[in-house]
């Protein structure tokens, strides 16, 4: 949604900087000149805002003291917000011990008056504008910091980053198009919140005598001045500059609340509890699982993946226990089990999307080459590509379907001009009217049918799809269907989770059935389904038919 921000508070803002900027062009005074002969003169047509104890005209002065209150707030605004997000980055990319010394270096900022810290570093360097900018910058930053790493860290576990890192996308390129986009308007929000507080800031260091020298102008000194005039009745001096002040900060805030409104490393290795299990490190090579010869595109053999506990960071649960699976090009590979089983867990081992803190021990062999987690990385979006189940989650909820058709278009290394995201679209039965669209215009549907169209655009000649057809129409599930079976057909390696039964009577050639981590029947769809052997495997067949 676009952001359109109300007028009044445009206009206001728009006519102070105005007369911030023209006046003293227009009507150029010198700051410290003085008329003895016009001192505090009230307001009239040859001084609209009257004149001080000096015979200055306040008008003209105020003007002045506007541009440059606004200077070294809009200066301290971008320093502070810059180095925020810059601390924030840093936190949530490294993380771990980065991470650490970063929260508690905002903790410790926090935790000083700020005021007392502007104070200790303009009076080291007393009189110059870039202490007084500096000062309100290192009094400001923390906000920000904490609100671009917590966001970060939040994005970086969603679906659609998921997604891209299944389509292979690399480190970079999902930080450049996913992650900081992600923290940017909060970003411009924190910059358009500090300006306020920056003049308010200046405002109080120059009431205090310790901001700019005293023949300067800027709002913080022509309010000191207003303290002697107050007492002989000039109100004058007190209600124009203070008028101001209050002004430009209640139309910046109100741009800031309008903007709100209208937006809507893994985990450290840990040692592990005697009698929980122990958990060895994943190997980098291992003996190869394929006999010469043989043509499985993906082969896993005892399969093990641990988990650490959610409530003890020593101790760890088995997921998957000696997992032995294979699956064969061209051949659509269906996935069958209960919910929690590890059906689920199965797909992201095997294409190295482990959750933080995981650790699998076996083999995995991916087009005859057996890989550890490093290499499963490696491999995915070149070899293998996850399509999550959750579309509404998968898509980048702040760029058009087109954008992140080309996204994944130039990821794989292919051509990403607007004719090749449309054939891309054509590719995956996708309608080309849903390119201009945002996730949040598309249906259930849709936005599935997008999903794995973005998987298949990635070109990798094994994919693992993760319920495709959950809570869709019959219509849609069709669709989806004769999809794989193109793709299939095609030659690619298709491993499918689901719980549609009908479906992979319909659609499978290989079925394996997964039972608390193992599996515990496989084999050709026929020989499975109308022959079961495990209990399991009878009880999904008559619960889910």
């Amino acid at each position: 949604m676009m952001f359109r921000p109300r007028p009044l508070p445009v206009l206001l803002l728009v006519l102070a900087v105005l007369y911030a900027v023209l006046v003293p062009w227009l009507q150029p005074l010198d700051p410290r000149a003085v008329d003895l002969g016009a001192v505090l003169r009230a307001p009239s047509a040859d001084h609209f805002f009257g004149t001080d104890q000096l015979g200055r005209d306040v008008w003209i002065r105020s003007a002045q003291a506007l541009r440059t209150s606004l200077l070294l707030a809009l200066g301290a605004s971008v320093f502070s917000t810059v180095l925020g997000v810059g601390v924030g980055l840093l936190a949530a990319w490294r993380g771990g011990l980065v991470d650490r010394i970063a929260m508690r270096l905002v903790d410790a900022t926090n935790a000083l008056p700020h005021l007392l810290l502007a104070v200790v570093v303009v009076a080291l360097w007393r009189g110059h504008w870039w202490a007084i900018v500096l000062s309100i910058a290192l009094t400001h930053w923390t906000q920000v910091a904490r609100i671009v790493r917590s966001r970060l860290v939040s994005e970086r576990s969603t679906d659609y980053v998921r997604l891209a890192k299944a389509s292979g996308a690399g480190t970079g390129f999902i930080w450049f198009t996913h992650l900081v986009p992600a923290v940017a308007p909060q970003a411009a929000i924190a910059l358009v919140l500090a300006l306020p507080h920056a003049i308010w800031h200046e405002s109080a260091l120059s009431f205090l005598g310790v901001g700019l020298p005293p023949e300067a102008a800027s709002l913080g000194l022509l309010l000191e001045d207003a303290r002697g005039g107050m007492l002989v009745g000039a109100w004058w001096l007190l209600v124009f500059p203070a008028g101001l002040l209050v002004l430009l900060s209640w139309s910046t805030l109100s741009l800031a609340d309008t903007a709100g409104t209208r937006r809507l490393r893994d985990r450290p290795a840990r040692f592990f509890r005697k009698g929980s299990g122990t958990a060895p490190a994943t190997p980098s090579t291992s003996v190869d699982l394929a006999a010469p010869g043989d043509t499985a595109a993906i082969m896993a053999a005892d399969l093990n993946l641990w988990l650490p506990s959610t409530t003890d960071p020593d101790a760890c649960s088995s997921v998957l226990k000696g997992i032995d699976y294979r699956a064969d090009p061209g051949c659509i590979n269906v996935i069958l089990g209960t919910s929690g089983a590890g059906k689920s867990l199965l797909l992201r081992t095997l294409t190295g999307l482990l959750p933080a803190g995981a650790r699998f021990t076996g083999n995995i062999n991916v087009n005859g080459r057996t890989l550890d987690q490093e290499g499963l990385g490696a491999a995915r979006g070149t070899e293998t590509v996850l399509v999550p189940g959750s579309a509404g989650t998968a898509l980048n909820p702040v760029r058009t379907v087109a954008a992140q058709m080309r996204q994944t278009l130039r990821a794989a290394g292919r051509p990403a001009s607007p004719t090749d995201v449309i054939e891309a679209f054509g590719a995956a039965a996708i309608d080309g009217s849903l390119a201009a669209r945002y996730p949040h215009e598309l249906s259930g549907g849709q936005a599935q049918r997008v999903v794995l169209g973005l998987g298949i655009a990635a070109g990798a000649r094994i994919l693992l799809v993760d319920e495709p057809t959950s809570a869709l129409d019959a219509h849609t599930v069709d669709l989806m269907e004769e999809l794989l079976r193109a793709q299939a057909a095609a030659g690619t390696t298709v491993i499918m989770v689901t719980h549609d039964i009908r479906l992979a009577r319909r659609i499978a050639d290989h079925i394996a059935v997964v039972e608390d981590g193992r599996i515990v029947e496989s084999g050709p769809a026929g020989d499975v389904l109308a022959n079961p052997v495990h209990p399991a495997t009878g009880s999904l067949l008559g619960a889910l038919a």
